[in-house]
């Protein structure tokens, strides 16, 4: 999450810039209001998901297994694709079986391995919370045109991109 609300100005990061001279004041501004977007955004998913009983961890796994529900995925394919830990997914999916939304069950193949599935009752949940949520989402970026959003989609990549700098010592 990312608390700050009242962003500061393009005039004043440039001021700023003349203290700290590796400041891009165009550069810093997006990043704050990408951050901003992007906290109010996640703040607003956690406000339909609560409606709904859900986490944004469990509505992010039953989305994955939504994707096709015929396919069985092991809880560590699950916590890759979903991009939490192993013992976080376990939570989850204990939490999701016990509401009946999800079913472990021995692979098939080989008993050793466990996979989960999708239930009729998941698919169920999702059917209920899916159209609302799409009428949201397009609401939202009604004032973003076609064109527009294929942009942004290939801004936020190049943003994506170059996170691993955060990283750097």
């Amino acid at each position: 999450m990312f608390f700050l609300r009242d962003l500061p100005t393009e005039k004043f990061l440039r001021d700023l810039a003349r203290r700290y001279p590796d400041l891009d004041p165009t550069a810093l501004l997006a990043c704050i209001v990408l951050l901003r977007t992007g906290s109010d955004l996640l703040a607003g998913l956690q406000k339909i998901l609560a409606r709904h009983g859900l986490s944004q961890g469990g509505f992010l796994t039953l989305i994955v297994l939504n994707r096709d529900p015929e396919e069985e995925l092991t809880p560590s394919s699950l916590a890759h694709k979903v991009g939490v830990t192993r013992a976080t997914m376990t939570g989850l999916l204990d939490t999701l079986a016990k509401d009946g939304l999800v079913e472990r069950v021995q692979h098939d193949g080989d008993r050793r391995r466990v996979v989960v599935r999708l239930t009729a009752g998941g698919r169920k949940r999702l059917d209920g919370i899916l159209p609302g949520y799409y009428r949201q989402v397009t609401r939202m970026m009604a004032g973003v045109g076609p064109k527009e959003r294929k942009t942004l989609i290939g801004i936020l990549e190049k943003v994506s991109s170059g996170l691993p700098s955060l990283l750097e010592g």
